[in-house]
C-alpha cells in the first residue's frame, strides 16, 4: 500500500496565474479595469491563499497519519515568500503612489538620507538689489529648497535665504555657508538670483536653500523650484513657474500664469486673467480665474475648476473637455465627474466616466466608453444635447414646459420617458428599444445613444445654477521685505 502523498502548492499558483491571466485579459475587453492597480492593492491576498493552502495541507497530513508530514516552509519556499513580500511592495509603490515616491521620496529630497550619516545646521543670508524698472523681470532656479515670491511696494528686490547644510560638524558646515555667495545679476530689464552652490563641494548637494523673494508688484517672474515647494501671491504681470517635484500655491495674480509641473499638487486662485497648466501632478484645483483655465497632462489625484468666466479646458490621454462660463464648481477623478452651474456650452471625450451634470444651460455634446451619466437642466433647453455612451444608463431631467425633439436609443437596454404625446413614440420591443419623435414646438435635437443600459428622459424642475461670487479683489501690495 503506498503512502498518501497529498501536494497544493502546485495546484495553489497555477490557479494564482489563472486569476492574474484572466484579469489582464479582462482589460482587453474592458478598459476600465486597471489590473495593476488591484494587484497593487490586493496582493497581500496571495499571501493570505498561500497560508490557507499550507493549513489545508496540515489538516489533511493529520488525516492520513500514515504520511509523513511535509515541513510548513521549505527554504526555497521561505525565499520565494521575501521575493513576493519585496515584489508587491515595490508594486505598491510605483503603481498607487506613480513613482512620486522615487522621484520625490529619494531623489528630490535627501534631507532624510542625509540625516542619518550627518547633522543639519542652518544658517540665513539675505541680498537685494534696486529695481531700475518698474516692471523688472526675476528669474531664480532653486535645486533644493522651497521657492517664496511675495510683491512689495518698494521698487528694491530683496531675497532672505535659509540655508541647511549637512556636514559632520559646526565647523564644516560654517566653512561651506562662509563659502556661499548670493548676487542678483542685472543684464537689461532682467534680474538673476544667481549662487556659487555648484562650485561646493559635491556640487552642493548637501545643502538646501529655501529663498523668500520680495519684488515689485508689477514684476514678472521665471522661476524654477526643481525639488521643494512654491508659494506666489500679490503679482501683477505675466508669471512663469516650473515646480519639478513639489507642491505649487499661487494666489492673486493680475495677468497670465503659466505652470509647469512633474509631481505634486497644484493651487491656483483669484487670477484675474489667465492660467496655463502642463505636465503631470497629483491634485489640482484652480478658483476664481476671470480668463480661461487650461489643463494638459496627466494628474492622478482629484481635478478641480470653479467660478472660471470664460474657457475650461483639460486634456489628458483619457479625457478631452472643454466647457465656458463655468459659475459653479466641476470636479473630476478617474472614475467620476461632476459639474454644476455650466453657463456656456459643455463637451467632453472621456473613457469609463460616471458623468452628473447639473445645471447646464446651453449645449452638451457627451461621448463615453461606459458609465452612467446624469444631467439635470437649468432651464428649458434651448440648445442640442448630444450624449453617446457605450456602456452605461442615461437620465436626462428637463422642464415640463419644454419643446424638443429627440432620437434616443438604447441598445439591449431599455427607455423610459415621463414626456408623452401624439408626436413621441415610445418603444421597448426588440433589442433596440428608442424614443423618437418630437414634443411640443420647436426645440433643440436632443440626440441619447447607449448600450445595456436604460434611457430616462424625465420631467424635473429648473435646477438653478449658483449665483457667481464676486470678482476677485485686486492684490494688496505686501510692504514686507
Amino acid at each position: 500500500m503506498s503512502a498518501y502523498v497529498y501536494r497544493r502548492g502546485s495546484i495553489f499558483w497555477a490557479l494564482t496565474l489563472i486569476t492574474v491571466g484572466i484579469l489582464f485579459l479582462y482589460q482587453n475587453f474592458n478598459p476600465a479595469i486597471h489590473p495593476w492597480e488591484i494587484l497593487a492593492k490586493f496582493w497581500p491576498v496571495v499571501i493570505i491563499f498561500w497560508g490557507l493552502s499550507k493549513l489545508i495541507d496540515h489538516l489533511q497530513a493529520r488525516a492520513h497519519p500514515e504520511s509523513t508530514p511535509p515541513p510548513l516552509f521549505s527554504a526555497s519556499e521561505v525565499i520565494l515568500l521575501i521575493l513576493v513580500l519585496i515584489t508587491g511592495t515595490v508594486v505598491s509603490k510605483i503603481v498607487l503612489h506613480q513613482w512620486s515616491w522615487i522621484e520625490s521620496g529619494i531623489n528630490s529630497d535627501n534631507d532624510d538620507w542625509d540625516g542619518l550619516f550627518s547633522n543639519s545646521y542652518t544658517y540665513t543670508g539675505s541680498v537685494s538689489a534696486a529695481a531700475g524698472e518698474p516692471q523688472p523681470h526675476v528669474v531664480l532656479v532653486d535645486h533644493h529648497g522651497d521657492v517664496e515670491v511675495r510683491s512689495s511696494s518698494q521698487p528694491t528686490l530683496q531675497a532672505s535665504i535659509k540655508e541647511t547644510i549637512h556636514a559632520n560638524s559646526d565647523q564644516e558646515a560654517k566653512k561651506l555657508s562662509d563659502q556661499l555667495k548670493f548676487e542678483f545679476a542685472h543684464q537689461g530689464g532682467q534680474y538673476t538670483l544667481q549662487s556659487n552652490i555648484d562650485s561646493l563641494p559635491d556640487a552642493g548637494r548637501n545643502v538646501r536653500l529655501d529663498v523668500v523673494l520680495s519684488v515689485p508688484s508689477g514684476a514678472t517672474t521665471d522661476l524654477t523650484v526643481e525639488h521643494g515647494d512654491l508659494t506666489a501671491s500679490g503679482l501683477k504681470g505675466g508669471q512663469t513657474f516650473t515646480v519639478d517635484h513639489g507642491d505649487a500655491h499661487i494666489s492673486q495674480v493680475e495677468g497670465l500664469v503659466k505652470l509647469q509641473k512633474s509631481g505634486g499638487s497644484t493651487q491656483v486662485s483669484n487670477v484675474k486673467g489667465s492660467v496655463e497648466l502642463q505636465g503631470r501632478g497629483d491634485d489640482v484645483q484652480i478658483s476664481d480665474v476671470t480668463g480661461t483655465a487650461t489643463v494638459n497632462g496627466e494628474f492622478g489625484g482629484d481635478v478641480e475648476f470653479s467660478n472660471v468666466t470664460q474657457t475650461v479646458h483639460y486634456l489628458s490621454q483619457r479625457t478631452d473637455l472643454t466647457t465656458q462660463e463655468l459659475a459653479g464648481r466641476l470636479t473630476m477623478d478617474s472614475g467620476s465627474l461632476e459639474a454644476n452651474g455650466v453657463r456656456g456650452p459643455f463637451e467632453i471625450t472621456t473613457k469609463a466616466k460616471d458623468i452628473t451634470l447639473d445645471g447646464f444651460a446651453h449645449s452638451v455634446k457627451i461621448t463615453n466608453t461606459d458609465g452612467d451619466i446624469q444631467l439635470r437642466a437649468a432651464g428649458v433647453p434651448t440648445h442640442s444635447i448630444d450624449v453617446q455612451s457605450g456602456k452605461g444608463e442615461i437620465q436626462l431631467n428637463i422642464p415640463p414646459k419644454s419643446a424638443f425633439q429627440i432620437d434616443a436609443e438604447s441598445k439591449h437596454g431599455e427607455v423610459d420617458s415621463e414626456f408623452t404625446g401624439p408626436d413621441l413614440k415610445i418603444n421597448n420591443n426588440g433589442d433596440q428599444p428608442s424614443i423618437t419623435g418630437s414634443y411640443g414646438k420647436g426645440g433643440p435635437v436632443i440626440h441619447l445613444s447607449t448600450a445595456y443600459g436604460t434611457i430616462h428622459l424625465g420631467q424635473g424642475e429648473a435646477s438653478m445654477p449658483p449665483t457667481p461670487p464676486e470678482p476677485p479683489a485686486a492684490p494688496t501690495p505686501s510692504s514686507r521685505t
